[in-house]
């Protein structure tokens, strides 16, 4: 396939994964550090840690999502071949946080939750598929 084309088949996947858990996910992940700043003393045991970690690896990984797709959409493959570690490590943490949404709603649904726990898997599940799509265009071989 042409570069072009792998660039229109990611801006469609961004426009139709990234950008919802974007937004739902950015809401969620921010609302969760603010009130681990801000509540933080009235959290028991380690509930409040437990926030802040899950809330700061999902905003890391939309930081890292976005740094790449941009250095992506700008320059090619060679830019994310390039591109130091920092944005990588980020949107890691956030596959990591986006794997605990899953995990957390494979939980909930199997010890008798309500179908509507089905809803959390817009906020941050859907950043997989395009931050899958960066990691196989980084390691793939140059076709064109």
């Amino acid at each position: 396939m042409h570069e072009r084309t792998h660039r229109r088949i990611y801006i469609a996947h961004g426009l139709l994964f990234g950008l919802p858990a974007l937004l739902a996910g950015g809401l969620v992940a921010g609302f969760g550090v603010y009130t681990f700043l801000t509540r933080s003393a009235i959290m028991r045991g380690d509930e409040g840690t437990v926030l802040f970690l899950w809330s700061a690896a999902g905003l890391a990984g939309l930081v890292g999502w976005l740094w790449l797709s941009v250095c992506y959409l700008r320059q090619g493959r060679a830019a994310l071949r390039h591109t130091r570690a920092l944005p990588w490590i980020g949107l890691a943490l956030g596959g990591l946080a986006a794997l605990g949404v899953v995990g957390y709603i494979g939980f909930a649904w199997a010890t008798g939750s309500p179908w509507q726990v089905l809803g959390y898997l817009v906020l941050g599940p859907p950043m997989l598929v395009p931050a899958a799509h960066l990691l196989w265009l980084r390691h793939a071989p140059n076709t064109v």
